[in-house]
């Protein structure tokens, strides 16, 4: 296939975040390559964000813009699976609603594509990730091992300069990831089991399987992740969905080589996080999240895609 000059779709999956969007979109607008188009998956209760986007759009008239308001579009894999309806474009790239590209993304991207032809799908980098404890990144390589082993963290640090190397790995983060669209006829999303949190390890851990060491971190690519406080889970909330996740993620591989071992040392691991927050916090909330995501993990049936 030549990749000397691709069509590229970019993607945001968008709810509730009228405030966020136009950010995004018109950093997508100001880009030193321009994707060929843009598709919106609008989950949002109102049409708020429609209405900004409308007014962004009366100024910019040089890409395609598909923009599809749906609520009964039921969560984040979903509005991806749903977009690909719509993308015409050889690769497709997807972003969070909440972020801010530097002016050369789509550019680094597709350079990544054309200087690495067996790349089937690559991940960006934030330029601004939260701000974790001393020693998350020590903690979380010790817990993360087997079929969790995730080399992303750590990497994200690696945003300064230009012509970086790429960087080989099994899993992409989502938000800022791009992918030859000939992967999606090859490997589906899984919109049956709930993945959120998970999700984008969940499908680019399989698409590495039918791909192997043919996706990469692109740290030329970096953008920002203004982390929006709409739509997102604090302390309980949040540990029982990211505990039911891992169990998930695990019986979808509990054949793989130590996959035993690596879900029971990362639940060992997720306790020690959740007893962490629930200090730094003042409350129960955390751990009590934690038990109940064992339990829910444990008690969900799979569905297998």
């Amino acid at each position: 296939m030549n990749i000397t000059r691709q069509r590229i779709t970019a993607v945001i999956p968008t709810k509730n975040r009228p405030l966020d969007l136009p950010h995004a979109v018109t950093s997508i607008l100001s880009q030193s390559r321009i994707p060929d188009e843009l598709v919106i998956i609008d989950q949002s209760d109102d049409s708020q964000s429609k209405g900004a986007i409308d007014s962004v759009w009366l100024e910019h008239s040089l890409i395609k813009l598909i923009y599809i308001h749906d609520t009964t579009i039921t969560g984040l894999v979903d509005a991806k699976r749903y977009a690909l309806s719509y993308a015409t474009g050889d690769i497709v790239c997807f972003l969070e609603d909440d972020v801010v590209l530097e002016n050369d993304y789509i550019e680094q991207i597709e350079k990544g594509f054309i200087g690495e032809p067996k790349m089937v799908g690559c991940c960006g980098v934030i330029t601004n990730p939260p701000s974790y404890p001393r020693g998350y990144k020590f903690f979380f390589h010790v817990f993360h091992r087997g079929i969790f082993r995730d080399k992303r963290v750590g990497n994200f640090d690696k945003c300064v300069g230009s012509n970086n190397a790429l960087i080989i790995s099994d899993k992409l983060s989502g938000g800022v990831s791009a992918w030859k669209k000939e992967v999606f006829l090859q490997v589906k999303f899984d919109v049956e089991n709930d993945f959120f949190m998970l999700e984008d390890m969940e499908f680019s851990t399989r698409v590495n399987e039918k791909y192997p060491s043919q996706l990469y971190i692109n740290s030329n690519a970096r953008l920002a992740h203004n982390c929006s406080p709409v739509n997102r889970q604090i302390l309980g909330p949040r540990q029982t969905r990211k505990v039911t996740e891992f169990i998930l993620y695990y019986k979808k591989r509990k054949f793989y080589p130590w996959a035993h071992l690596s879900i029971v040392w990362l639940l060992i691991g997720a306790l020690f996080e959740a007893i962490f927050q629930s200090a730094m916090n003042k409350s129960m909330l955390p751990v009590l999240g934690y038990f109940k995501g064992i339990r829910i993990g444990i008690s969900k049936k799979l569905v297998n895609i």
